[in-house]
């Protein structure tokens, strides 16, 4: 196999990683209580409120409540 070959190879599937990385940040970031703080986008595309492609989130202060409650109960 030539050497260009597995460059393509290796760019194709550090692509695809990022892009499911991506699709699973936007369905995290599309919950209430969670913020996308990197993303492509204002929406999914079921038009729920988050981002397109989402690479890093975090719980925003609703979701931290959230998470407190549950630990209480």
């Amino acid at each position: 196999m030539k050497t260009s070959t597995k460059v393509i190879i290796i760019l194709a599937v550090i692509l695809a990683v990022v892009l499911i990385w991506g699709l699973i940040g936007s369905s995290k970031a599309a919950n209430i209580g969670t913020t996308c703080d990197f993303g492509v986008g204002e929406k999914t595309s079921l038009g729920e409120p988050g981002s397109a492609l989402c690479w890093r989130w975090h719980r925003n202060e609703i979701g931290q409540i959230a998470d407190n409650l549950n630990d209480l109960f």
